[in-house]
């Protein structure tokens, strides 16, 4: 078993402790030591069964005393950008992918990403690190997308798109075949981005047309 610490004590770092759970029910990976959060009035007291040990300057500290792993319960990818560059020599970044996640073994899962239940990655794919991909995701085949990246429930990602780093998909949303959407890039709930789009662009666009892959 492997010790973990879970950096951000709330909504996404109690998920994360279920994914954590139902990854050891179908086999005993993980010791989870407890919460890492910079909210003062958190530390010392418990959270979703676990104990908040301390703050989340304290990894490096925590990692020279014992073999640890760590992973980002944080949805918002700049901050988990953050972190993870103050810690750039810890080694431990650990990728959480619940076991009813298919992902294709052409593909690559970057270090740091965490994968909810009935995740598809399609094959020849490219999954950068610390990204976040919710329930029922799906990700199709020859896609490239960047570090930090944050998708949420029920997004579909066509074929031969590009997504660039720190870059939000909100719930439901659907990107077209062989599009690019530049860093930081927001698409809203339920849009539907049928082109492409530069570094920091808000996609509110409808739009309900078929499209039939090549």
């Amino acid at each position: 078993m492997k010790n973990i610490v879970v950096i951000g004590a709330g909504d996404l770092g109690k998920e994360v402790v279920w994914l954590i759970e139902d990854i050891n029910r179908k086999e005993p990976t993980y010791l989870i030591l407890g919460f890492l959060d910079d909210d003062a009035s958190k530390i010392g007291k418990e959270f979703y069964g676990y104990e908040v040990i301390g703050r989340v300057s304290d990894l490096r500290s925590l990692s020279g005393r014992i073999p640890v792993s760590a992973v980002i319960a944080i949805q918002d990818g700049e901050a988990r950008k953050n972190i993870a560059e103050q810690n750039s020599d810890f080694g431990g970044w650990a990728s959480i992918i619940h076991p009813t996640a298919v992902i294709a073994s052409s593909s690559r899962v970057g270090k740091g990403s965490i994968l909810f239940p009935q995740v598809t990655v399609s094959v020849d794919s490219s999954l950068g690190d610390f990204g976040l991909y919710y329930i029922r995701s799906v990700i199709c085949n020859d896609c490239r997308i960047g570090n930090y990246v944050s998708v949420m429930s029920g997004v579909s990602v066509s074929e031969h798109v590009e997504i660039g780093e720190e870059s939000f998909l909100a719930a439901g949303c659907c990107v077209y075949p062989h599009k690019r959407l530049g860093r930081k890039t927001e698409v809203s709930a339920e849009a539907v981005v049928s082109k492409d789009y530069g570094d920091g662009a808000e996609v509110l666009e409808r739009g309900y047309g078929l499209f039939r892959f090549k």
